[in-house]
């Protein structure tokens, strides 16, 4: 089994202008970037390699942090959620976590349901912006609109 841990979404803007739309889009859709870390900059200062731009966002909701970590201290393994930026060519690459992934992993409902729900909100808010799915497959379906968020938190409460 080939489990792939991240969906791809392609934004047809430069790095720059994707990277500020983005956070300013997800501040408005009242998710919080817990921190902005800044990939290229760092490993060109550390190491002397350069590197197309990067970075790596630290997204969530104080809310669905809090009903985690609540039920489940290891919740901070998840939150805050990581989008990873990327420079590819005229168009940037965002990587957001895949939703199997927590059904691979076992992480328990108490956990999987509130990242879930951010993951759905971090979708939207990208999707809104013009994110479109790297992989369009299934018939022209982003993998993104084949796995229905409803349907994965009935099966998670289920597991419970």
């Amino acid at each position: 089994m080939n489990l792939e841990c991240s969906n791809t979404l392609v934004l047809n803007q430069p790095y720059d202008q994707a990277r500020r739309r983005i956070l300013t889009t997800l501040k408005e859709q009242g998710l919080q970037v817990a921190f902005d870390f800044d990939v290229a900059s760092s490993i060109l200062r550390s190491s002397g390699v350069r590197l197309p731009k990067s970075s790596v966002l630290g997204v969530g909701c104080a809310y669905q942090f809090l009903e985690a970590f609540v039920a489940d201290g290891a919740a901070a393994l998840f939150f805050p959620l990581h989008v990873v930026l990327s420079e590819h060519g005229q168009e940037t690459q965002v990587r957001i976590l895949a939703p199997q992934t927590l059904r691979a992993a076992g992480a328990t409902p108490a956990i999987s349901i509130p990242v879930h729900r951010t993951l759905r909100r971090i979708r939207e808010t990208l999707a809104s912006i013009g994110a479109h799915s790297a992989n369009r497959t299934h018939g022209g379906r982003s993998p993104l609109e084949n796995e229905a968020p409803g349907e994965i938190l009935q099966e998670e409460v289920r597991r419970a």
